[in-house]
């Protein structure tokens, strides 16, 4: 019987643990580093979200490791090229946090255009200082998209019912329903928010830096729910404190998880009102999990069997 660890149980239902039950003897439980390298040279199958890190001193220690399973679309969180030296098999999402991720990322440029996290913090502190809060509107604005992949497309289609006008930046897509622009800079030049949905490569990496927040309309916006890496975060700390750009909005961090106040991004959003950040929740629904677990139970029962 295989072996099967779940780093993450908090996102796995009764459906899920059932069908990796009929894969194999099933451990479940959140733990440190420290627990997880005493654990894991007994393990067949890991089953991880986005906040486990699979290097290679963790490859290295896992004996009998044959397949990863990702509960995650990107894998930046793995040593891909050490996994595949070792023979590990490692399969990940192909769509099923399209619609959370998408409806993550409007609530976080509505929350930022309407100014709700510091509207809830006056409510909270006894006052009632409504002119402090004056918001913009979604309707007639142009949204940029960067990566105009499945989430990107489905926040271009929830554009559209709020009447705005989207753009999309992504030199390997093909032209659909939403206009492509073949530079950055022209995507920069015209949209007053700008959303991020692009994998993280070498190519994408600090994509987003000075140079780019120059070329952004002042006080444009930008939410990221894809990866930190793709914006230089010093850059973007410094284009928030100017005024160059209005406000920010963050699902990711380059180290996850945060749990230091000293954070850069942390600490500048508590002095400041125009940076939002949650902890990268995009996937975290009840129905994604749902579908996200058991498209994974079957990507790995697949693998186990050589289908």
């Amino acid at each position: 019987m295989h072996e099967i660890l779940v780093t993450e149980p908090e996102y796995l239902d009764n459906d899920a643990r059932e069908a990796l039950g009929r894969i194999g003897h099933v451990t479940a439980k959140r733990m440190s580093r420290n627990e997880l390298e005493q654990i894991i040279p007994k393990i067949d199958v890991l089953f991880i979200r986005i906040d486990t890190a699979v290097d290679a001193a963790l490859i290295d220690k896992a004996k009998n490791l044959k397949i990863i399973g990702s509960v995650t679309t990107g894998l930046n969180h793995i040593d891909m090229d050490y996994a595949g030296k070792r023979g590990i098999t490692v399969v990940n999402l192909h769509g099923t946090h399209t619609i959370s991720t998408a409806q993550h990322t409007f609530a976080l440029m509505l929350a930022l255009c309407r100014n709700i996290p510091w509207a809830y913090d006056n409510i909270r502190a006894g006052r009632w200082e409504r002119y402090k809060f004056i918001g913009t509107e979604l309707e007639g604005k142009t949204l940029g998209v960067v990566g105009i992949g499945r989430i990107g497309s489905q926040v271009a289609a929830y554009a559209k019912a709020f009447g705005m006008k989207t753009v999309a930046y992504d030199p390997y897509a093909k032209p659909g329903d939403v206009p492509l622009v073949d530079s950055l800079d022209k995507l920069l030049a015209q949209a007053d928010i700008v959303t991020i949905h692009a994998m993280l490569t070498d190519e994408t990496q600090g994509l987003m830096g000075a140079k780019q927040f120059a070329r952004m309309k002042k006080g444009a916006l930008l939410v990221n729910t894809a990866r930190a890496e793709i914006v230089d975060q010093a850059a973007l700390l410094q284009a928030l404190g100017s005024g160059q750009l209005g406000g920010a909005a963050f699902d990711v961090f380059a180290k996850e998880p945060v749990e230091n106040i000293e954070d850069p991004m942390v600490k500048y959003a508590i002095g400041h009102r125009n940076l939002i950040l949650t902890p990268h929740i995009g996937a975290s629904t009840k129905e994604a999990a749902h579908a996200a677990c058991l498209e994974i139970a079957g990507s790995i029962e697949k693998a186990l069997n050589g289908t």
